[in-house]
């Protein structure tokens, strides 16, 4: 990978992926009066990085092949994290 891709958007995917996994942990080890926000926050950010992802394969950094497994990734992820969200919202109707 060049210099400045890897200085450059990959960087920042990177940091993204970091805030992801830190979000999370935020949001797992988090009452539950506070879970809606966290787990709000952590779908934007989830929905940034797949984008992010997409236009490094647009703009030809990664391969087809590269796009197509971390994108099938980032989907599992993402529809595990629109879960938890419904799950702690349908809870705190029921509170």
């Amino acid at each position: 990978m060049p210099k400045r891709d890897k200085l450059g958007i990959h960087k920042v995917i990177e940091d993204k992926c970091i805030i992801i996994l830190s979000n999370s942990i935020v949001s797992a080890l988090s009452p539950k009066n506070e879970k809606n926000l966290l787990l709000l926050k952590l779908r934007k950010e989830i929905e940034t990085l797949k984008h992010l992802v997409r236009v490094e394969y647009e703009l030809n950094i990664i391969k087809e092949k590269t796009y197509i497994h971390i994108s099938q990734i980032l989907q599992n992820i993402s529809m595990m994290a629109t879960g938890w969200h419904k799950s702690v919202q349908t809870q705190n109707t029921r509170e």
